[in-house]
């Protein structure tokens, strides 16, 4: 038996609803019950915490404005996150069978709180740098904050994908619930401490604390037993081994792997010893368990026929062959091989195939967000409203986004071409809100409501637009391939990013040169009036008034 050492255990029920096949619930491979819905809220949580850092720094532009005068911050900090962004992408896919979720998920919090609490004190609270050194300080903390909430997102988002389709759903609602805390948490302490550098700090102090709760509700949620339930379905599903299990009274189990693509997962066959040596009738009486289904009349498999003695036609027709309820199964090779990272590859190719369409609705909706926000939202001016008028803004597009995601939860079933319609309808909005703040200091479309209305469309599309792909695509593919669908709509979605972001640089210069201008002044125009009405006698003439 020393070969079946280092083997795993699996059930056949498990592996079917692993791929997706009906099995009765009341059997025990049917997943246990989330009570409480304390996974749901904990991937809620997740989702908010991983975009916490980047919102932190965005939701702080007055700040960073007065911090930094007439440069492009909001542009570059946007840049640099997305750019590091689409870097953590790519090395999360390439190491994503050599590290397990929960080890890939701690790096990232770790990296991201010990950045957030660096810039809090060192370049916030101390402020002992110079403005070069400091600006450069932030571009840099933002990119390694960066990585460390993509390597979590692109990760969050390949382990929802393995639960069902309402977790993704929690995991991007949480994302929104991110950009809605921040501006709350932003307006309250910009309105509580009046000094921007002390309102800034405590700002990121409550980020950070937010990080802390969030990692041990991680370590929690990861020993929850529906977890554990279909991480191992996962698991057996990608690592499963078609095998033919021949035990013999007289010998050691032995494995043989079957290289035939019958969708067996493995044959147990019992006989007496004296059966190879014995007669037909005899032999008859061995008898044999097959998969997947019963079959009174059914044959030995071939690969089985070999290693057994000749039977005439009618002895094989009448052996009866029944359902394996239990398998050995070899364990899973880490993929060292070129043939292994070739394979991976294509997997990869062919779950982009299947899902494509979705990819390039998720990558259109980011395109058209990170065109206008954070970067041209910051812009646009507002005598009335002042420094508040960018963050009025923002928290626009935060709620309605939060609005947006949870709206994504409705059962409707969205098709290919009503997603790829409204992410390309979605373009529109970019010269609208363009025109809100271009020329600088005077715009082509004056008012403060018209912006704050287009950053509610903006906030409510993305919420919903940028949730139902991520949502639905994950469905379209085998469960043990789920993962790799999850980190292919990551891999999109932050190439939009990257590519708004690029664009938007674009569309600062048409606004203009920075400089100091006074708010324009639309005057008045005058209008005709007419004189009172008097009573006169009738023999007085009234002059006719031109």
């Amino acid at each position: 038996m020393n070969e079946t050492l280092g083997r795993g255990y699996a059930r056949i029920e498990a592996i079917r609803a692993a791929r997706g096949e009906a099995v009765n619930m009341s059997e025990p491979g049917a997943p246990p019950a989330d009570r409480y819905n304390s996974v749901y809220l904990t991937l809620f949580v997740a989702g908010a915490a991983f975009l916490l850092p980047f919102n932190s720094f965005i939701m702080a532009v007055d700040y960073f404005q007065h911090h930094y005068p007439n440069t492009t911050i909001m542009f570059d900090m946007s840049t640099v996150y997305i750019a590091a962004a689409c870097v953590a992408v790519v090395v999360n896919n390439l190491l994503i069978d050599l590290f397990t979720y929960n080890t890939r998920i701690t790096f990232g919090i770790l990296l991201s709180l010990a950045t957030m609490l660096f810039v809090a004190v060192c370049n916030i609270g101390w402020d002992g740098f110079s403005t070069n050194v400091s600006y450069t300080i932030n571009l840099i903390a933002i990119g390694v904050v960066a990585f460390g909430c993509t390597i979590q997102q692109a990760s969050y988002y390949g382990f929802t994908g393995c639960l069902p389709p309402r977790y993704t759903q929690a995991v991007m609602a949480g994302e929104s619930a991110a950009g809605f805390w921040v501006s709350l948490d932003r307006i309250v302490t910009k309105y509580w401490f009046k000094q921007p550098k002390r309102s800034t700090f405590m700002f990121f102090i409550f980020s950070i604390l937010i990080l802390l709760g969030h990692s041990m509700l991680h370590h929690v949620m990861m020993k929850h037993p529906l977890v554990q339930h279909y991480l191992r379905l996962t698991n057996e599903s990608r690592h499963r081994r078609r095998i033919q299990l021949h035990l013999n009274p007289t010998e050691d189990a032995t494995l043989m792997e079957s290289e035939a693509g019958e969708p067996s997962y493995g044959v147990l066959k019992l006989q007496s010893p004296v059966a190879s040596t014995a007669g037909t009738a005899e032999a008859d009486s061995a008898f044999s368990f097959a998969n997947p289904v019963y079959s009174p009349t059914a044959t030995l498999p071939v690969a089985l026929e070999s290693v057994s003695e000749p039977r005439s036609p009618s002895a094989r027709s009448s052996r009866p062959s029944y359902k394996v309820e239990d398998v050995v199964f070899e364990a899973p090779e880490r993929p060292t091989s070129w043939r292994n990272f070739k394979r991976g590859v294509l997997a990869r190719w062919a779950v982009a195939r299947a899902i494509y369409p979705y990819m390039v609705s998720i990558g259109l909706v980011y395109f058209t967000t990170l065109s206008l926000y954070p970067g041209i939202a910051s812009e646009v001016p507002s005598c009335r409203l002042g420094s508040w008028m960018p963050i009025i803004l923002m928290s626009s597009f935060n709620f309605f986004d939060f609005i947006g995601k949870i709206a994504a939860a409705w059962p409707y079933e969205w098709s290919r071409s009503q997603l790829l319609m409204a992410s390309g309808c979605r373009l529109l909005l970019v010269p609208l809100l363009l025109l809100c703040a271009a020329p600088r200091y005077s715009p082509h479309i004056v008012g403060d409501m018209y912006p704050i209305m287009f950053s509610v469309v903006l906030g409510f599309s993305n919420g919903l637009f940028g949730s139902v792909p991520m949502i639905l695509a994950p469905s379209r593919v085998g469960r043990e391939h789920r993962e790799i669908a999850g980190n292919m709509m990551t891999l999109s979605y932050n190439g939009g990013l990257l590519s708004g972001s690029l664009v938007s640089y674009l569309l600062l210069s048409m606004l203009g040169p920075p400089a100091e201008a006074p708010c324009r002044v639309y005057p008045t125009p005058v209008l005709p009036t007419l004189p009172p009405v008097t009573t006169t006698p009738s023999n007085i003439t009234i002059p006719f008034v031109h």
